[in-house]
């Protein structure tokens, strides 16, 4: 019988009070360990997106190797905070979808014309798989582009959004 895995002996939590991230002259992420150790061109990944956007950030390294977790965003000191928190709203950058005014298919890609909070936007859908409706009413949309949009609750669309959306879910 194989020994149980204990979660804590396979992650590398890092003590984020002594975690100091910077940008370098390439706006990439620096982050410098407690140890001294430094990391150039850093990326920093949310492992639960949804339910945790400031717990669990893993930082990756140039080759996506994991150079350690931070358990909780508000641990690191300000000016890393700051640092790692517009990264990460850049990288997870989510336009919501308030109307739709315009579906339909057109050569294996369902063309969709959206109102989001940033404006207007066009995108195409490769497949219906693209559309994940969770039990909260969200809806998670990724475009071909592999850009990704979100309707926070699809049950407080208007009518004509609604029925155009029924037929993607």
């Amino acid at each position: 019988m194989q020994k149980p895995i204990h979660i804590t002996e396979e992650l590398q939590f890092l003590d984020a009070s002594r975690v100091d991230i910077q940008r370098n002259a390439f706006e990439e992420l620096v982050v410098k360990l407690p140890d001294g150790t430094s990391h150039t061109d850093v990326a920093p990944v949310l492992t639960f997106p949804l339910s945790e956007s400031s717990k669990y950030i893993s930082l990756l390294d140039n080759e996506e190797n994991e150079i350690g977790m931070i358990q909780d965003l508000k641990h690191l000191p300000k000016d890393s905070q700051n640092i790692l928190r517009t990264e990460l709203q850049r990288r997870y950058f989510m336009p919501k979808i308030t109307k739709i005014y315009y579906l339909a298919g057109e050569f294996g890609v369902t063309r969709w014309v959206v109102e989001t909070n940033r404006g207007e936007v066009e995108f195409g859908l490769k497949t219906r798989y693209d559309v994940v409706t969770l039990d909260s009413g969200k809806v998670l949309i990724k475009d071909a582009d592999g850009n990704r949009y979100e309707i926070e609750n699809y049950h407080r669309l208007d009518a004509k959004s609604l029925a155009l959306l029924e037929t993607q879910i």
